[in-house]
């Protein structure tokens, strides 16, 4: 009774055992004949059991099939349609992630997917699927993710159908990949599983630049810029996309100042400018730009203020540094031999644009002020291929114009002070008169005299029995002042009051040598009578 019931026993677990063999690894065996499983595509000639060669038997059933389809692996991109085999096959999936331009495998852990099956149901996006594992304890999953080789497993075979992969993050440096379709329509087993790719493009974005006047803040189109790598560019497949230092694309701006890069991958990049708009310089200063993944947002907008090519002339009175207006210059261009004529505004100034590069010009004072001497130098400017001269963007030529400044005045002979109501007259070396005038306590400034000899005559303009001063004018920047010596009451006066203190002085020093004169008379007389005084003791 003991040894049957040992055997039932036996029996119950051998036959629970294959049940489960059977639901593991997907083997069915066929419904009817050896016959009908050949056609199939189902065979039992392997020693190892019944294997699915995809229905390519000759139908004979002695499992002589052209064996094209036993476990054949077949690399699922993205795809759909497909439908049902027979039912119960069930199928082993292995899925990677791949680059989409390069093919190779993205190693990166921690990517994770969701797993939808879209023929059994009638949602529109498919019913999420839940897979298990049952040892040692059974554990539910929703949700798949790479190993650090970019791989996975699903963790139990799928039934035939149709599915999809959802993803659920992106590698890094990745786009979002789209949803994976792929079809099983055949059994595969997990030494040689079902293999789907799941493709993900990297990440790419533009680099965007706004050219404008530094001065006015208007666009500027026509200039161009390299983009370099600033480091090598390397992607989580491994592939060197960019190396450091490599020109990777030219961005020209459009008439509004407007310019963008071609998509480039995730980075720091140099942009550099490679060529200025004509009449402006060409920026020095290389830009740093870092490509970032997209956000939904237009990148950042990289703004450069680019500088006009400038000659400023700034035009000053050589003594008092103030501006002069109205100075006439003439400008050429050497290489074409234009000439253009400017003039000095209120404040001295005058600004030169719209120059060309590679260019000289030629700057000469042309008119000065009246009275003024022009400044006879002939400054020239060389402006370089990039819109700079001597390494800048602009240059001023400080220039100075002379004018003579000649003062003359009375003097109080005496006083030395500044004299008025005196007539004054002045000739020239010609003795012709220049101009008469009533001094009025300071000097008469006169700024239209040229260099030459002159000369003053004080009181009525008769040349011939006058008292000449005479004086001579030079070419200096700095005021030129001559005196005439007059004179006046006041110097009478003053002359008066000298001689009475002088006279005072003198009759106060008389006053103290008679008093000195007196005191070492006295002294000496005491001495004298002082002396028999101490002969006399001397004997006692």
């Amino acid at each position: 009774m003991m040894s049957a019931l040992v055997f039932v026993l036996v029996l119950v677990i051998a036959l629970l055992g294959l049940y489960l063999l059977s639901d593991y690894t997907g083997y069915e065996e066929p419904s009817s004949s050896s016959e009908e499983a050949a056609s199939s595509g189902w065979n039992n000639s392997d020693p190892g059991g019944w294997y699915y060669d995809g229905g390519t038997g000759d139908g004979d059933g002695d499992g002589t099939g052209d064996g094209d389809g036993q476990y054949d692996q077949q690399i699922i991109q993205t795809g759909g349609g497909g439908g049902y085999g027979e039912d119960g096959i069930k199928t082993a999936v292995f899925v990677e992630l791949i680059d989409d331009e390069t093919e190779r495998r993205i190693p990166e852990a921690g990517v994770r997917f969701e797993l939808y099956r879209t023929d059994t149901t009638h949602l529109m996006n498919g019913s999420l699927q839940t897979l298990n594992t049952y040892y040692p304890e059974k554990i539910n999953y929703r949700e798949y993710e790479t190993t650090e080789e970019g791989t996975f497993y699903l963790p139990e075979k799928i039934w035939q159908g149709s599915y999809y992969f959802h993803e659920l993050s992106e590698p890094e440096g990745y786009d979002a990949a789209d949803d994976t379709y792929y079809d099983v329509e055949r059994m595969y087993d997990w030494p040689d599983p079902y293999v789907v790719q799941i493709r993900v493009a990297p990440c790419k974005n533009i680099i965007r630049l706004q050219m404008n006047d530094a001065e006015t803040q208007q666009p500027v189109g026509g200039g161009t810029f390299r983009v370099i790598a600033a480091e090598d560019i390397i992607t989580k497949d491994g592939t060197a996309r960019y190396t450091q230092g490599q020109q990777v694309d030219t961005i020209t701006c459009d008439e509004n100042g407007y310019g963008e890069s071609k998509e480039l991958y995730l980075g720091k990049y140099t942009v550099q400018q490679q060529s200025s708009p004509n009449y402006y310089t060409t920026m020095q200063q290389d830009l740093d730009v870092e490509v970032e993944k997209k956000n939904g947002e237009d990148p950042e907008l990289h703004e450069i203020d680019t500088e006009k090519t400038k000659i400023i002339l700034n035009v000053t009175d050589e003594l008092t540094s103030s501006a002069l207006e109205g100075v006439v210059f003439t400008v050429t261009n050497e290489h074409t031999g234009i000439a253009q004529t400017v003039t000095t505004d209120a404040s001295g100034m005058i600004y030169l644009t719209d120059l060309d590069k590679s260019t000289t010009y030629h700057v000469h004072e042309q008119q000065a002020p009246e009275n003024y001497r022009p400044d006879d130098t002939d400054y020239t400017v060389t402006v370089a291929a990039d819109g700079r001269i001597d390494g800048v963007s602009s240059t001023t030529l400080n220039i100075t114009n002379r004018i003579l400044r000649v003062s003359i005045r009375t003097v109080d002979m005496v006083l030395r002070s500044d004299t008025a109501g005196e007539q004054l007259s002045l000739y020239n070396e010609q003795d012709q008169l220049l101009r008469s005038w009533t001094t009025n306590g300071s000097g008469q400034l006169f700024t239209d005299l040229t260099e030459g000899d002159y000369y003053v005559v004080r009181g009525k303009t008769d040349t011939e029995n006058a008292r000449k001063y005479p004086f001579t004018v030079q070419d200096t920047a700095r005021q030129q002042n001559w005196n005439v010596s007059v004179f006046t009451r006041y110097s009478a006066v003053a002359l008066a009051i000298l001689a009475a203190l002088a006279a005072g002085a003198i009759r106060l020093l008389v006053f103290l040598w008679g008093v000195f004169a007196r005191h070492r008379k006295a002294q000496r007389s005491a001495a004298a009578q002082k002396e028999p005084h101490d002969q006399n003791e001397e004997k006692s």
